[in-house]
């Protein structure tokens, strides 16, 4: 069964982002935009993804206060805590929505960014510009998948790494979403239009202009499962995940 509804295109794409900005359905507390509003972001983000802090600290060990381009970075929550770690950041959306709040949050922690409306399928930006590019659970959601990675690979330096998430296809949550026709994001009044998941064997062919690879599965179950993924123990968590997990992280260096 095909994952991608052709009909849509990036323009619809984009409406549904900006009507959905990523995690503002989860978010209970504070306005949008406000000091409460952002920490609930991250204590709920961080919560379900646990293993991203890590993922963020090898990020900097590999390219210590390099420069960072985020790739679909929301409202900023990621992009915020890869800043932290002293990385030079930069933030780019196909959403006017998205940049905004990522904007008031920058703005409220007085942490300098370049954020800004943007394709990632046409990157605004030069050849060889940045250290690292990072890019979580975006790119499998525009038309041309494969030229968005080889516009992160153009736009890395030498040597450049590329760390990117894309779902993946023979995994747990793949299976359910689809027995279900439940939506990958979104809800069923309210679905995102287009949405891929990928086997590995897929993934090394469209990445197959880096010279080097490597594929992690992570994270079993998503935040849709309710009092399920609370009894899960984390430790097993991580152990399924490994297995049948619907993330797929990509390192790639250029």
């Amino acid at each position: 069964m095909s994952d991608v509804v052709e009909k849509y295109n990036k323009n619809d794409v984009k409406d549904f982002w900006n009507r959905n900005v990523c995690q503002t359905e989860f978010i209970k507390s504070g306005e949008p935009g406000s000091r409460e509003f952002f920490e609930e972001s991250e204590r709920i983000r961080y919560k379900y993804h646990f293993y991203l802090p890590q993922l963020f600290d090898e990020i900097f060990r590999n390219k210590p206060g390099g420069k960072l381009l985020e790739v679909g970075c929301g409202m900023g929550t990621d992009l915020l805590q890869l800043a932290h770690r002293g990385l030079k950041v930069t933030g780019i959306d196909l959403t006017e929505e998205g940049i905004d709040l990522a904007k008031k949050r920058f703005e409220m922690y007085g942490i300098p960014a370049e954020l800004k409306v943007d394709d990632a399928e046409n990157l605004s930006f030069g050849e060889n510009i940045f250290d690292v590019v990072y890019s979580f659970g975006v790119l499998h959601h525009t038309p041309d998948t494969l030229k968005s990675i080889n516009e992160v690979h153009r736009v890395l330096k030498p040597d450049g790494l590329a760390v990117i998430m894309l779902y993946h296809r023979k995994s747990f949550n793949y299976l359910v979403h689809r027995l279900l026709d439940a939506p990958f994001d979104g809800n069923r009044k309210d679905r995102c239009p287009i949405e891929r998941a990928y086997t590995k064997k897929e993934i090394r062919e469209m990445f197959q202009s880096f010279r080097k690879i490597d594929v992690r599965i992570e994270y079993f179950i998503t935040t849709g499962y309710g009092i399920i993924w609370d009894v899960i123990p984390r430790w097993f968590h991580t152990y399924l995940g490994r297995i049948w997990g619907w993330h797929a992280v990509i390192w790639a260096w250029k």
